[in-house]
């Protein structure tokens, strides 16, 4: 039985290992890609109004398709949608790699490449988040959940590090090719990597060639343990009518409303996204504001947030679990707001302790994991598997929307006021969000 146990634990670890492998690569290969493309437009333009299009371009895609791309994960086969868009993200970057080459660099082919990234993005992130759960057992989740949010942190903190050796080192469709050949691999280990499927649980490649294991070994996917127990029926989970896209998003909107964890955890989610905004989008003006403002103080300061950031996903990779997942979204939500307000307040003295700010900077950092993970962790679990597509795509809009709508929203009050102030402000306002959650969910609520 110890033996069964431990090769159920082997098989699963080993799937979710490779699927794992399978997007840190092709993670690094678009964040040199989108650094390249950030270097080439800033270098060949030298224009505000082109760094506005290609904010645009990058952003507005993956907005419009999300809700879409929900409704299309709960419907169909998670892990195609991940390869499909994979593959149109490679391709369109083997495009611009051929022209490049050719000596055809114009700008408006960045532009475009810059969309359809975009939408390839909108469309494989909530499919991802869908996926974990899929592959995962539950006691599990907090742990994976850990290590993508690792593999992604330390993917932002050495995309400008190594995009900026490629750039010097070699053309710029040197650096689309190496994206061009790391989307190759993550879409090759997920055709061949065998998963349950999310509707009959049998456990297939893409290619739908059924896997086996010896007589007497489980895989230990939390769908099949579902329907081996009868928790789960095959018809149960998720195959959508084929109604309108937009009447099923509307159907996991109402789903979100009628669900009272679910929906003011969303909320709450929202509003202290919006607030993070002036941190996130202002901290170079602050740091120019209030301590110089030269180069290397925002290199450093930025250095210091991913690399927090970086650890506390290894810290949480490392722990594993979470005694309770709102309670870590509380505690560190209030110590994030209480560090944005440590680093108001320094921006405040006449002589400012600039290595103290980048310090405060880096512990940040190391929190923000710890609350983004367990936000995803409690949707993963408190949500019916066949709404995960849809709540994960209104989650990604969310995540999407909020740092550029504070941004709008508190940018022009920065010329106004000392965004010092702007920053006490927003942190004052999440601690008082965070003290509204305890009335905002029910007593009886059982993670």
């Amino acid at each position: 039985m110890r033996g069964d146990h431990k090769k159920q634990n082997e098989r699963w670890k080993g799937i979710g290992a490779a699927f794992l492998s399978g997007q840190a690569v092709s993670i690094l290969g678009s964040g040199l890609v989108q650094f390249a493309i950030i270097w080439f437009v800033t270098l060949r333009a030298n224009s505000g109004t082109s760094m506005m299009i290609i904010t645009l371009a990058s952003f507005i895609p993956q907005l419009v398709v999300a809700p879409f791309a929900g409704v299309w994960a709960d419907r169909h086969d998670r892990r195609w949608l991940i390869i499909m868009a994979d593959s149109t993200i490679g391709l369109v970057t083997l495009a611009l790699a051929v022209f490049f080459f050719l000596g055809y660099d114009h700008i408006w082919m960045i532009y475009i490449a810059a969309a359809v990234r975009s939408l390839g993005g909108g469309i494989q992130s909530p499919a991802i988040k869908a996926l974990i759960p899929q592959i995962t057992p539950k006691k599990e989740l907090v742990r994976v959940n850990g290590i993508y949010s690792t593999i992604e942190n330390v993917i932002l903190l050495l995309s400008p590090v190594l995009g900026g050796a490629l750039i010097t080192l070699f053309p710029i469709w040197i650096v689309f090719m190496v994206d061009v050949v790391t989307a190759a691999i993550a879409v090759l280990i997920m055709i061949f990597m065998p998963i349950p499927h999310q509707r009959t649980g049998k456990v297939v490649t893409a290619l739908g060639a059924e896997a086996k294991l010896p007589e007497g070994t489980v895989w230990g996917f939390p769908l099949l343990e579902e329907l081996e127990t009868g928790e789960l029926t095959e018809t149960e989970d998720v195959e959508l009518p084929y109604e309108p896209v937009g009447k099923q998003f509307r159907m996991g909107f109402a789903y979100v409303r009628q669900h009272i964890v679910i929906r003011n955890l969303m909320l709450i989610y929202a509003l202290f996204m919006v607030l993070l905004a002036p941190i996130a989008t202002l901290l170079p003006l602050y740091i120019r504001r209030h301590f110089g403002g030269e180069a290397w103080q925002i290199s450093a300061t930025q250095t210091a947030i991913f690399a927090g950031m970086a650890v506390g996903g290894l810290i949480i990779s490392l722990k594993g679990a979470f005694k309770s997942h709102l309670n870590t979204i509380r505690m560190s939500g209030f110590i994030v707001a209480a560090g944005t307000f440590a680093l108001a307040l320094l921006g405040l003295l006449r002589s400012p302790l600039f290595g103290f700010f980048v310090f405060l900077a880096f512990a940040l950092g190391i929190v923000v994991p710890f609350y983004t993970t367990a936000v995803t962790t409690l949707f993963q679990e408190q949500v019916e598997r066949a709404y995960h597509g849809r709540v994960f795509s209104l989650l990604y809009m969310i995540g999407s929307a909020a740092i550029p709508f504070g941004a709008i929203l508190f940018g022009p009050l920065a010329d106004i006021f000392p965004i010092a102030y702007l920053l006490i402000f927003t942190s004052v306002l999440q601690i008082v969000i965070l003290l509204g959650s305890w009335r905002a969910f029910p007593k009886e609520f059982n993670e």
